[in-house]
């Protein structure tokens, strides 16, 4: 029997390529670089010994495809959960700031988070609960329908925007309120909020990402009669009679197959795609689709500068920072941080020097201005981070099948319902390797 092909070795195809051989069903997965993961990987730097993930990925409880993926390929204990869904902020007048979920039902939970939270105005917690209320019935229909739109429809303050709203939008769409799409969000808010008791909990890795998701991931697939082969880049389909039948190679010979799951990046589909189809609707205008950039500066300093194991930055350049050594549970001198800035659009270019200078400025504006300069930095930049899911994006986002029987897509950019996420990604993957276990019968 010819193998199912995936091509792309990120999380969605990853994820395509555990639930084929999780069915018994024999497949090859493609990747052009020399490491699987995509997005999702980690390395390590040379100076210090620490594993650094190419962008600071967080998750929550409610993420259900994501979970199962783990405790499939045996990750899953890998990830440490906070006993009680809790984001802690840093306001610049009112300093640090908490909101906490009590472990109450949904949405009294919710409630009683917004009317405890130390973070809000006694007038903004009457405005949010009603913001949260409205969070589980609105569908959002109009073509210009941002996340701003819609708080502005729901009376939402200046302050409660910057503080609360704009924070959670970068965070979870990697896009400002004024851009993101509010279908999208709301449909992330309710997964978060209102699916389940605790399942806003953050889940954070404590170990990098390459041990999370891609080396657990091929030893699963291998082990299930499946085969991965990197540094081999796939440079388009053959067809016929309407079927996708091999795929032709950079180098080497073709590749048959029975059917071909897309598992690439928004902006390299087209060249992959038959000419009728990178021709034709939503496909053709994949690789025209803009993306936001995310940046993480890597601070290590000698001394040790907190305890919190992330924090919320509002008013500042930097949006998160993370306490790696906290949140990996290593009990050592010194502190390694990773600040974050997520829609980096207006400042990916800017100089190494200049964004170390700028994060160092917002960790001493919330950790006390006596830490010393680090000891090393690190920069690293994703310039098409994920796509940037505005409303008239959401629109163009396609589905899993296409014209051809045996073509499927898969990835974070595909119509998942959520913005560009892990498990927005890996839902794509299962959809696409089921679509592909229900032609092949």
């Amino acid at each position: 029997m010819k193998p199912v092909l995936v091509v792309g070795g990120g999380v969605s195809g990853l994820a395509a390529a555990v639930r084929l051989s999780s069915r018994g069903i024999p497949c090859l997965l493609l990747e052009a670089r020399p490491h699987l993961g995509g997005r999702a990987r980690s390395f390590v730097d040379r100076r210090t010994g620490s594993v650094i993930d190419n962008g600071q990925h967080v998750l929550i409880a409610a993420y259900r495809h994501t979970m199962r993926f783990l405790e499939t390929i045996g990750t899953r204990g890998a990830l440490s959960l906070q006993p009680r869904p809790v984001l802690r902020f840093h306001h610049p007048h009112r300093g640090f700031c908490s909101f906490l979920l009590p472990d109450l039902p949904v949405p009294l939970n919710l409630a009683a988070g917004l009317l405890r939270s130390d973070l809000f105005s006694p007038a903004d917690k009457v405005r949010l609960l009603r913001a949260g209320s409205a969070i589980g019935r609105d569908v959002p229909q109009g073509a210009d329908t941002t996340v701003e739109r819609w708080l502005d429809g729901r009376g939402q303050s200046a302050e409660s925007k910057r503080s609360f709203w704009e924070p959670l939008s970068i965070a979870i769409m990697n896009e400002k309120i004024a851009v993101a799409s509010a279908r999208v969000f709301l449909q992330a808010l309710r997964t978060a909020f209102l699916s389940e008791r605790g399942g806003s909990a953050i889940a954070i890795p404590t170990r990098g990402l390459s041990d999370l998701f891609a080396a657990p991931a091929r030893r699963f697939i291998e082990r299930e009669g499946g085969e991965l082969r990197t540094h081999a880049e796939v440079a388009g389909c053959s067809v016929r009679s309407a079927r996708v039948t091999s795929v032709r190679m950079r180098k080497g010979p073709s590749q048959a197959c029975s059917a071909i799951i897309l598992a690439v990046p928004l902006w390299n589909l087209a060249r992959l795609l038959p000419d009728e189809l990178a021709r034709s609707g939503a496909l053709a205008q994949a690789s025209t689709v803009p993306t936001s950039a995310i940046v993480s500066i890597h601070l290590w300093f000698r001394q040790r500068i907190t305890s919190e194991e992330f924090v919320g930055v509002i008013g500042r350049r930097v949006q998160w920072i993370f306490n790696r050594r906290a949140l990996a549970g290593e009990d050592v001198h010194g502190t390694h941080l990773s600040a974050v800035i997520s829609a980096a659009g207006p400042v990916v270019d800017m100089g190494n020097e200049r964004l170390i200078e700028e994060a160092l400025d917002d960790v001493r504006a919330v950790f006390g201005g006596s830490i010393d300069r680090p000891v090393h930095a690190l920069v690293i930049r994703e310039r098409q981070g994920t796509f940037s899911c505005s409303p008239d994006v959401d629109r163009m986002r396609p589905g899993t099948s296409t014209p051809l029987a045996n073509l499927f897509l898969a990835g974070d950019w595909t119509n998942t319902r959520f913005p560009a996420t892990i498990e927005g990604a890996i839902i794509s993957g299962e959809r696409a390797a089921d679509g592909v276990a229900g032609l092949l019968g």
